[in-house]
């Protein structure tokens, strides 16, 4: 999906997005546009929580006195931040650069994915409530002659996906599903194709047909904290308990790959 927190809005717009009770919490709106909109406005903020974070991380391991003794007399560099252009040899901030990357990469990644794990395993607080929407409208940036080629070549999600979902005849028949999802996404990805699927293994009281052996695609949904989900889907609770911390690894993990790219 392009640029998920990209869009426009005004503060009226948000601020009906809650139907407030006196002496009583905001309600949270769980329509996609409210999720959407969510996420979009505290991105900003959670991203510059992370970074700076990630920069007293990194403090941490800053040599202290680096350029007492340093054999590069003629060192012009007033700014000793992370990333500032250091001598490649001899000088002990370089080093410290090489180190930081390392330890981002290693150790940090580490507790971020231990982390994401958590999150995840928090999941299984929640049920289902089998409103049948994830299985009534599925997307995909792919075909589904993409996804049998991809499949064939062994990738586990195109096969897991085909295994299940069939592609809808015309768009207007996954719109006429869900239409406050297919018109949110289609405002989102302009310039890219989505293609719209469905199971068909789905009985008329949103039961599933072959519960017992669906596959790992549909065991494990939803597969992103970040994802939008169906308005009237249960692990909408879920999502919105974790969606701060969920955001937060998510701007330190394309945080790291900014300083693999800077300092690389």
């Amino acid at each position: 999906m392009s640029n998920f927190f990209t869009t426009g809005g005004n503060n009226s717009e948000k601020q009906n997005l809650f139907i407030k009770k006196e002496n009583e919490e905001p309600k949270k709106d769980n329509s996609l546009n409210g999720q959407y909109n969510e996420l979009k406005d505290n991105y900003e903020q959670i991203f510059i929580e992370a970074a700076e974070s990630i920069r007293k991380e990194l403090d941490t391991i800053k040599p202290e006195n680096p350029c007492d003794g340093c054999s590069h007399k003629d060192c012009k560099i007033e700014n000793k931040e992370i990333f500032a252009p250091y001598p490649p040899t001899g000088c002990k901030l370089r080093e410290w650069q090489m180190q930081a990357i390392t330890h981002l990469t290693g150790d940090y990644r580490t507790k971020l994915k231990a982390a994401y794990k958590a999150i995840m395993d928090k999941k299984g607080d929640y049920e289902c409530n089998r409103c049948g929407a994830c299985c009534k409208l599925a997307v995909s940036e792919y075909s589904y002659t993409q996804l049998k080629q991809r499949a064939m070549k062994g990738d586990k999600f195109s096969e897991d996906f085909i295994s299940v979902f069939v592609p809808y005849e015309t768009e207007e028949e996954a719109r006429a599903v869900n239409p406050e999802y297919f018109e949110l996404l289609n405002r989102l990805v302009q310039d890219d194709r989505i293609y719209y699927y469905h199971c068909p293994k789905i009985g008329s009281d949103n039961l599933c047909t072959i519960y017992e052996d669906r596959p790992s695609i549909c065991r494990d949904y939803p597969h992103n904290p970040l994802k939008l989900l169906p308005s009237e889907c249960s692990f909408n609770e879920w999502k919105n308990e974790v969606s701060h911390q969920a955001m937060l690894l998510k701007a330190k993990t394309d945080i790291i790959s900014y300083y693999k790219e800077k300092l690389g």
